[in-house]
C-alpha cells in the first residue's frame, strides 16, 4: 500500500508540474484557452488517478461477482470524473476543448515517460 501512495504522489505531482509548465508557455504565447484547458484536464486526470489508486485495493478478497460489480461501478465513477472537464470545455468557450483532452492524458504520459525514458537511461539498474 505504501508503494501505491508513493507512486500516486510521484506521478500526480509530476503531471501537475508538467501541466503548469505547458500552461505558462501557452500564456506567454498568448493562448490562455489552451492554458486553461491543459490545467483543467490535468487536474481531473490526477483526481481520476487518485480515485483509481484508492479504489483498486478494495477489490481484493471479494467474490468474482462482487469484484466485477465493484470494478464496473469504479470505472463508471472514473469516467464520470473525466467527463466533467470535457463538459465544462464544451460549454465554456474560454477553455480549449482539445487542450482539455491532452491534459486528461498527462498522468498517463508521465507514467510512460518515467517507465520508458527515465528507467531506460538510468545509471542505477
Amino acid at each position: 500500500m505504501k508503494e501505491v501512495k508513493e507512486a500516486k504522489r510521484k506521478y500526480c505531482s509530476q503531471a501537475l508540474l508538467a501541466a503548469v509548465i505547458v500552461a505558462v508557455v501557452a500564456i506567454i504565447l498568448g493562448q490562455r484557452g489552451i492554458a486553461r484547458g491543459v490545467l483543467l484536464g490535468a487536474i481531473f486526470s490526477t483526481i481520476n488517478f487518485s480515485v483509481m489508486a484508492m479504489l483498486n485495493p478494495l477489490k481484493i478478497g471479494k467474490s468474482k461477482y462482487k469484484a466485477g460489480s465493484f470494478a464496473f461501478l469504479s470505472l463508471f465513477l472514473r469516467m464520470a470524473i473525466l467527463a466533467i472537464p470535457l463538459v465544462i470545455s464544451a460549454k465554456n468557450t474560454s477553455v480549449n476543448f482539445f487542450a482539455v483532452v491532452v491534459g486528461i492524458f498527462f498522468v498517463q504520459l508521465v507514467i510512460l515517460l518515467d517507465q520508458f525514458v527515465m528507467n531506460r537511461f538510468s545509471l542505477v539498474r
